[in-house]
């Protein structure tokens, strides 16, 4: 018998009023099972507590979404640069939400589909499937929900999260100027369009002080990758720009590390 059959989906707690919230705003009366994977590939079903420490962020998705007919949403996957590793979205918003997530600097590695949080609660019983776990890099652990609106499943999500340390962050898709310009970047973003040390310096040079991108490019002396090197290096955070602007091959960029000495220096 496996680890899920033991488990089981629920506990034995009898159901009855809910109680009001213990410590920290914890549901007293509401019971909450985590079904994921382990890093075996086995599929598990524990309490919440027992998750402190289990990255789940790391493990495979408890499966891949799949097309049906009459679904309205667009099954679609991203290319995670922060990890290496394939994200599978449910839509095209989550995939925007997934492209935004790779550009986090503070994002070291997430991933969506991991985990799902069953819950029951006065004879009624239902599943929550967060959006994404993923873990910053200072070591913190965050379950980022589809949406989080007022009512029982989001108790269910605090429940859960304060049982096994997990932070809640609400799910941001980008729009507008900046999410064109996430696009644009995201194209260079893989590993191949890194410039080697020599590159980087000079690039990081070239644009010591803001100038137009693809004059930068142009006049670098790196030939033709230089361009992608750019895009790349916009991606990473090692070149800036005005977010408020549409990103485009003309737009003023410059060295992130070198911009307040520019602005000190033209006062």
């Amino acid at each position: 018998m496996d680890d899920q059959e033991r488990s089981g989906a629920f506990g034995s707690g009898k159901a009855g009023g809910l109680s009001p919230d213990g410590p920290e705003g914890v549901p007293a009366d509401i019971d909450v099972r985590v079904r994921y994977r382990s890093a075996a590939g086995r599929t598990l079903v524990h309490e919440p507590g027992l998750l402190r420490d289990v990255p789940l962020e790391e493990h495979a998705s408890l499966s891949e979404p799949h097309a049906y007919q009459g679904r309205r949403s667009i099954l679609t996957d991203w290319f995670c640069a922060t990890n290496g590793m394939t994200v599978w979205c449910a839509s095209t918003v989550q995939m925007d939400a997934a492209m935004l997530l790779d550009f986090d600097a503070d994002i070291v590695c997430y991933q969506s589909g991991v985990a799902e949080l069953h819950w029951r609660y006065e004879g009624r019983q239902g599943t929550m499937r967060p959006a994404f776990f993923a873990r910053t890099r200072d070591g913190r652990r965050v379950v980022i929900p589809h949406r989080l609106a007022a009512g029982l499943e989001e108790r269910v999500l605090r429940h859960a999260a304060a049982a096994a340390s997990w932070q809640i962050r609400p799910l941001q898709v980008p729009e507008g100027v900046l999410h064109s310009s996430l696009r644009s970047m995201a194209h260079s973003r893989g590993a191949e369009f890194a410039p080697g040390m020599h590159a980087r310096q000079v690039l990081l040079d070239v644009f010591a002080a803001p100038r137009p991108l693809l004059e930068g490019a142009a006049v670098s002396g790196l030939g033709l990758p230089a361009a992608g090197h750019v895009w790349h290096l916009l991606w990473t955070g090692a070149l800036d720009f005005d977010r408020t602007l549409p990103l485009l091959p003309t737009s003023r960029i410059w060295a992130a590390s070198s911009i307040d000495d520019f602005s000190e220096d033209n006062g």
